[in-house]
């Protein structure tokens, strides 16, 4: 992290972070209290899905700003992570409850399968941060990143918009969106253990050294 950075650069990806955690509070508010009725006006619904919108693409512009400023720290590595998981596992936890689904398309087995991911990969991000050595996401992860914050609006807006919820085609891209998430989040993992599997075995031969 460069010292001589203005206190505003060197702080501003954290808050940024920070802010998108009090975005996904808010979103879950929102979400949590969406009236799903035929009748129901759909601007609430709307209003959850920006909020959500606008908290994925923070994710983007604090490691952005990072890693251009060269301000990457523990703290943002472990944190950043962190607050995704809390948003998207949250998201998809509402999904599947009621009033929301069925109609959101999200089942338990779906959260099952991604909740075990996160929980796998960042235990194993946890130990190796713990000894030393930096472990952000690569390639893998931001992409099953992306593509759960594509699916988890899509699912929302198909649970508590009427218009969308009636859409043939919309619910047919739904669920092919949940399906993609699945995948693409269960084969996320494996480069992920790999890569933490080298830099074990790398430090291991260091210390032996």
């Amino acid at each position: 992290m460069r010292r001589d950075m203005s206190p505003l650069r060197r702080t501003l990806p954290n808050a940024i972070t920070l802010a998108r955690l009090a975005l996904a509070v808010a979103f879950f508010a929102v979400a949590g209290s969406l009236d799903t009725s035929e009748s129901a006006d759909a601007s609430r619904a709307w209003t959850a899905v920006w909020i959500f919108v606008v908290a994925a693409v923070s994710d983007i512009l604090d490691g952005y700003l990072a890693r251009r400023w060269q301000v990457v720290t523990s703290f943002g590595r472990i944190l950043d992570p962190v607050v995704d998981k809390v948003l998207v596992i949250g998201g998809l936890v509402l999904l599947c409850s009621a009033p929301l689904a069925p109609a959101s398309r999200i089942v338990p087995w779906v959260v099952i399968v991604v909740v075990t991911r996160e929980l796998l990969v960042t235990s194993v991000r946890a130990v190796l941060e713990g000894q030393g050595i930096a472990f952000a996401a690569d390639r893998s992860g931001k992409f099953k990143m992306f593509v759960q914050c594509v699916t988890v609006p899509f699912c929302l807006g198909a649970a508590s918009i009427a218009h969308l919820r009636q859409s043939a085609s919309f619910v047919q891209w739904t669920d092919a969106l949940v399906w993609l998430m699945v995948i693409v989040t269960s084969a996320s993992a494996l480069p992920a253990l790999s890569r933490a599997w080298v830099a074990l075995r790398l430090q291991g031969s260091r210390q032996a050294a």
